[in-house]
C-alpha cells in the first residue's frame, strides 16, 4: 500500500500563508494569531475530515485489509516452495 503524506498543505501553500500572515506579525499579537489559526483550521477542516472518513473508511479498511491478506498468503505460498 502507498504511504500517503500526513501534511495537510502542501510546502508551497504553508510557505504563501506564512508569507502572507507574517505581513500582519506587528499588529497583531503572534500566540494569539497562532492560537486562531489551529482553532480556524480545525474548525473547516473538522467537518470535511469526518464526512470524508465516514464516507470512505469502510472501502479504505477492506482494500487495506484485502491487500495484506494477499501478501500474506503469498509469503506462505513462497515458504512452501
Amino acid at each position: 500500500m502507498k504511504k500517503q503524506s500526513k501534511e495537510i498543505l502542501s510546502n508551497k501553500t504553508a510557505t504563501a500563508l506564512k508569507a502572507e500572515l507574517s505581513k500582519y506579525s506587528d499588529i497583531f499579537n503572534v500566540k494569539e494569531t497562532q492560537e486562531l489559526v489551529q482553532e480556524v483550521v480545525s474548525s473547516v477542516t473538522e467537518k470535511t475530515l469526518t464526512d470524508w472518513i465516514n464516507t470512505n473508511m469502510d472501502s479504505v479498511v477492506k482494500k487495506s485489509v484485502k491487500e495484506e491478506l494477499a501478501k500474506i498468503a503469498k509469503n506462505k505460498t513462497s515458504a512452501k516452495k
